[in-house]
């Protein structure tokens, strides 16, 4: 039996939807148009003489054949997609020098992949890889401290920087696992105390300014500059904090006896991004950063939307198109 000429991109919308069940969601993370992942999504049903999803339900579920077939890609596709970025990391990167400075959310799981792929295909080169503050992610790369950067993007970016979009990470209601109470309730004031991000992080600034176009005042007493210590302490029973899906993934170790809410004020997040100066080489970047985009959506947005299937909207990876 002959095999169908199915394409990669096929697939690959094939498995981003039966993710999110969602063709607008697979569409922006791969930085296409609807109407392209639809017609991606209908030629494979073609070349494979079965229907893939019931479109009768939202999110669209898989039929019986779609699941089988899921299964059987999955794993496939996983190693198809790392094969193809460290081969283009390698073509385009040779023995040069590379300095990035990576934001401390992705130090848990994101920036070890990431070192461990770039050491492989840049055994002659020098590598360095440092945590940095967002804010200050622009004067880094003005200066030529670093020569890529992966930060929250700042409004009013600096002339001579260039930015592709990486992450769009939600804000969420993070509580105690056991906690019997409507999270709304929270915003009211609570004998539970809030839990605020340090006022000296970018992350702080926007958490705060958001509470405050709602009118809401929360007592001030305790601020951390991590994620982590946050996460403890809400896990302990002593807190809530509102945080994004990727500092809830940097803490896994306490993730079981925390749950996520969503917001029940206006949503709001932050737009993760790789940059560099103007006159860094574009093809590199534009490497570094499929790359990141496949480490960051296994990482983190999968086994996150696993676990919380309502942020599968939400917390995205953002493609080219964005």
């Amino acid at each position: 039996m002959s095999l169908p000429r199915v394409s990669l991109q096929a697939l690959d919308a094939f498995e981003r939807v039966a993710q999110s069940g969602s063709m607008q969601v697979a569409a922006r993370e791969m930085g296409l148009s609807i109407s392209s992942v639809s017609h991606q999504i209908a030629r494979l049903e073609e070349q494979l003489g079965a229907t893939l999803f019931d479109r009768s339900s939202r999110p669209f579920t898989l039929t019986r054949e779609g699941a089988q077939a899921a299964q059987h890609l999955s794993k496939g596709l996983i190693h198809l997609r790392r094969a193809t970025s460290e081969t283009v990391i390698s073509g385009l990167l040779g023995t040069r020098s590379l300095r990035l400075g990576i934001v401390e959310d992705f130090e848990s799981s994101v920036t070890p992949e990431l070192a461990v792929i770039l050491a492989r295909q840049m055994p002659h080169a020098a590598l360095s890889i440092g945590n940095i503050l967002s804010h200050e992610a622009d004067d880094m790369l003005r200066r030529g401290g670093i020569d890529v950067a992966v930060s929250s993007n700042i409004a009013g970016r600096s002339t001579g920087v260039s930015s592709l979009k990486l992450v769009h990470d939600p804000f969420v209601m993070a509580l105690p696992k056991d906690l019997d109470v409507v999270p709304a309730g929270l915003l009211k004031g609570s004998d539970l105390p809030f839990i605020r991000f340090s006022g000296r992080h970018l992350i702080g600034k926007q958490v705060e300014a958001h509470l405050a176009r709602n009118r809401i005042d929360l007592a001030n007493r305790f601020s951390f500059d991590s994620v982590q210590s946050m996460m403890a302490v809400i896990a302990g029973g002593e807190g809530w904090a509102v945080v994004t899906p990727i500092g809830f993934m940097r803490a896994q170790r306490f993730a079981d006896r925390v749950r996520l809410h969503p917001l029940p004020i206006a949503a709001f997040a932050r737009t993760l991004t790789v940059s560099a100066r103007a006159d860094f080489d574009d093809q590199t970047l534009q490497a570094i950063t499929g790359l990141l985009r496949q480490i960051v959506r296994r990482e983190a947005v999968e086994p996150a939307c696993a676990m919380y299937p309502w942020l599968s909207e939400q917390f995205t990876v953002l493609g080219e198109g964005d």
